[in-house]
């Protein structure tokens, strides 16, 4: 089950994420490698880590744009310093509830 803690974290990622310049031209920024198969490198399991991180970061991504706007405001005003809405606190924790909510039949931990 999703934590408050854990959601707070995909939370930080999320920031990260959206702070990100996408100014790429739709490449990929690592070529696809061939091994031999079966080779597993100290790295792998970072890997998947990583993967299933950013998973997580665009399913909630996909879920903040589904909240209502007051809520999605006060979110992007608490991580990416927009705007402050009216009654921000009480938005705030509404939306992280709803978050909470909505990402826990989403995300696997």
């Amino acid at each position: 089950m999703l934590t408050m803690t854990r959601l707070l974290e995909i939370l930080d990622g999320w920031a990260l994420w959206m702070r990100k310049s996408n100014h790429k031209l739709g490449f990929p920024s690592k070529s696809i490698g061939l091994s031999s198969g079966g080779v597993s490198t100290e790295d792998s399991f970072d890997d998947l880590i990583a993967i299933q991180d950013s998973n997580n970061i665009r399913i909630l991504d996909t879920i903040i744009h589904n909240l209502p706007k007051e809520q999605q405001d006060a979110l992007y005003h608490n991580y990416l310093n927009a705007k402050k809405p009216f009654a921000f606190e009480y938005k705030h924790e509404l939306a992280l509830d709803n978050l909470l909510t909505l990402a826990s039949r989403k995300i696997n931990i």
